[in-house]
């Protein structure tokens, strides 16, 4: 009787009498929401963990290469198929041991790539060999990935001055060191007429070497493992290999736009510099359609790369 007088009593004060499906509307209502945050947070861990993996592999590379000497490295041996790969064992492309892959990997022909015979590893494969020894458990696709490393000569024109300026004097491998279309010279032509004058296009004058200057582009930058990633400048053959032109690294290291730049000009002092660059395929953890948008879509390219001191690779010029 009392349970009776209280609900006439809720009835009549509009008290809800009934409230068991109130939970089951509010779970349908915010399940999906909180099922996409999950979901979303997942991918964003996957690509940030395969982000920093790749960042430390690169690190480990360029401290490789800054250890070593990159002027024992054959002229053109960069454009060897058999370069190509980790191993020392001729008519075998393995970058991992036991492949026995007996078919070159890399660029095409088209950018002067040929087998020239099997060598000890050396300086670029050797830093190459790094980054794919140490990226487990990340996987380098043949297909899809790429490995590009570049060597840097710089020297400080008018040390000591409010004109202080870097120049990049030099940009290795010799034969793979520009792109029609996004650099403006061969890294070796750097003085031009004079010391401020502009690049000449003859790679003749004081201090230039004249001997690894080219006249033709070669539309590859840099030690390239494979030659998957490709830029477009609109010349007649696109480019492979380093994201950077000579013009970009030379704007970086000069630190344009610093307030703090004509302190550090004049702590600046000629080197050379290992830049290595990892270009991998990130692809998707759960798969999902509807993060194939933004950073998480399936086939972002994840691109890193790191600057490392190399002292072999220190300019021998006086008088700039």
């Amino acid at each position: 009787m009392r349970a009776m007088f209280r609900r006439i009593m809720a009835i009549l004060d509009g008290t809800p009498t009934g409230t068991r499906g109130q939970s089951l509307v509010e779970l349908t209502l915010t399940l999906p929401v909180l099922l996409v945050m999950l979901l979303g947070l997942a991918e964003i861990g996957w690509y940030a963990n395969n982000y920093l993996t790749l960042l430390d592999v690169v690190r480990e590379a360029g401290r490789f290469g800054a250890t070593r000497d990159p002027t024992l490295w054959a002229d053109g041996e960069e454009l060897n198929y058999s370069r190509l790969d980790c191993e020392e064992i001729s008519t075998v492309y393995d970058k991992l041991p036991f492949e026995n892959n007996s078919t070159p990997l890399g660029p095409t022909s088209d950018y002067g790539y040929s087998d020239r015979g099997e060598r000890p590893i050396g300086f670029y494969d050797g830093v190459a060999c790094s980054v794919i020894r140490n990226m487990a458990p990340l996987v380098f696709d043949d297909e899809e990935d790429d490995i590009a490393v570049s060597i840097f000569s710089f020297v400080i024109v008018d040390k000591g001055t409010s004109s202080a300026d870097l120049r990049i004097v030099g940009r290795y491998p010799a034969r793979a060191n520009e792109c029609e279309g996004d650099d403006t010279h061969d890294p070796f032509d750097w003085r031009g007429g004079t010391d401020r004058d502009p690049p000449n296009g003859s790679g003749n004058d004081s201090d230039e070497f004249s001997t690894l200057w080219e006249a033709d582009w070669d539309n590859v930058r840099g030690y390239v493992f494979r030659g998957n990633h490709t830029m477009d400048y609109g010349a007649s053959q696109e480019c492979i290999g380093s994201e950077f032109s000579t013009d970009a690294i030379q704007e970086m290291l000069n630190f344009e736009g610093n307030a703090d730049r004509e302190r550090r000009m004049e702590q600046a002092s000629p080197y050379g510099l290992v830049l290595v660059e990892i270009f991998w395929s990130h692809n998707q953890l759960l798969g999902l359609p509807w993060f194939n948008l933004g950073p998480l879509d399936e086939a972002q390219v994840i691109h890193v790369w790191a600057f490392f001191p190399v002292s072999a690779a220190e300019p021998d010029i006086e008088g700039y």
